[in-house]
């Protein structure tokens, strides 16, 4: 009885390990392709490269000149 418990247990424990590496791997997998993702878009993304003056639309079209 207690072979076939610790059996059980050892089967559980080896499934919840397994569980636990497939998520692993998944979540290695999406970091790579979301580490990829950045790495080849990063030149079109203005937070990172900044926005060209002439198409800053948040520019100031006149200067103020206080008197």
């Amino acid at each position: 009885m207690v072979a076939k418990m610790s059996s059980k247990m050892s089967g559980s424990n080896n499934l919840s390990h397994a569980r636990r590496m497939v998520h692993q791997l998944r979540v290695s997998k999406a970091s790579a392709d979301l580490m990829r993702y950045c790495a080849e878009h990063a030149k079109h993304d203005p937070l990172l490269m900044g926005i060209p003056t002439s198409e800053n639309p948040f520019k100031d079209k006149k200067h103020c000149n206080i008197l």
